[in-house]
């Protein structure tokens, strides 16, 4: 959510439970209305089981073996607990980006591919280039190229 969001969201929690009695799942409906997003994936994970992260960056390609066409990147989500992905892409030359992809990316399995728009060889992919997440298995968030 971010630092805003989350506190704006708990404001809103308060407003609507004070002087009550709140139950977890109403907490749980209240960040969710307050955030205005399905945390569902959050509560499930982080409350209700105790669900690991190893997210990996697995493969990197380039389309036609051209490094100018840009790569595709493979990522995985190799523990059960799905978490949105930061994805730090450095090129030969210097050229550095970052790509956020969202939680909703591991509705659809354990591995996510996708496009990155290089114009040089990947020096390396780094996945939680800020290390926010408590990974069970680093050695994996890092791909260097040859």
């Amino acid at each position: 959510l971010g630092e805003a969001r989350f506190d704006s969201a708990f404001r809103y929690y308060i407003r609507s439970w004070a002087f009550k009695h709140p139950t977890p799942w109403d907490f749980f409906h209240a960040m969710e209305n307050g955030s205005g997003e399905d945390l569902s994936w959050f509560w499930r994970g982080w409350v209700m089981n105790n669900w690991k992260v190893d997210e990996a960056v697995s493969n990197v390609e380039y389309p036609q073996s051209n490094p100018a066409n840009g790569a595709l990147i493979t990522i995985q989500n190799r523990e059960k607990l799905p978490m949105p992905v930061t994805v730090e892409v450095k090129e030969t030359g210097g050229k550095t980006g970052r790509v956020n992809l969202p939680v909703e990316i591991w509705q659809r399995g354990g591995e996510w591919k996708f496009y990155y728009p290089s114009t040089r060889k990947i020096e390396s992919v780094t996945i939680d280039p800020d290390q926010m997440l408590p990974d069970t298995d680093e050695s994996n968030n890092v791909w260097k190229g040859n």
